[in-house]
C-alpha cells in the first residue's frame, strides 16, 4: 500500500513541476514573440532594439535549456544573429523575413515546452 501512495504522489509532484514550467515557458515565449512581432525594422533604432530583443531572449535562455531541445535555441539564436546582421548592413527586407521566420521558430518552441504526455516522462 505505501509503494502505491509513494506512486501516486510522486507522479502528481512530476505532473505539478511540469505544469509550472509550461506556464512559466509559455509566458516567457509568450513575451519573447510580442517583443520581435513588435520589432519596426525600418525605425533608425531597429538595431538596438533587436539587440535589446535579443538580451531578453538570453536571459531566459538560461531557465528554458533545462526543459527545452538545444538545438531550437541554437535555430532562435541562429535567426537572432542573422536578423541582426541585416539591420547592420540596412537590408531591411532581409530583415523581414528573417523576422518572420523568427516569429515561426518561437511559436514551434512554445508548442514543444506544452504539456503533454512526453514532458511528464
Amino acid at each position: 500500500m505505501k509503494t502505491k501512495i509513494f506512486a501516486c504522489v510522486t507522479i502528481a509532484i512530476i505532473i505539478a513541476f511540469v505544469t509550472i514550467n509550461t506556464v512559466y515557458l509559455d509566458n516567457a515565449i509568450t513575451e519573447l514573440t510580442d517583443l520581435v512581432a513588435a520589432l519596426n525594422l525600418d525605425d533608425e533604432n531597429a538595431l538596438q532594439n533587436a539587440n535589446d530583443v535579443f538580451e531578453n531572449f538570453k536571459d531566459a535562455e538560461t531557465y528554458i535549456s533545462i526543459t527545452v531541445s538545444h538545438d531550437d535555441l541554437t535555430n532562435i539564436e541562429d535567426g537572432f544573429a542573422e536578423l541582426v546582421g541585416y539591420l547592420r548592413v540596412e537590408d531591411t527586407e532581409g530583415a523581414k523575413v528573417v523576422k518572420n521566420r523568427l516569429i515561426n521558430s518561437l511559436e514551434h518552441l512554445r508548442r514543444l515546452s506544452g504539456f503533454n504526455f512526453d514532458s511528464i516522462i
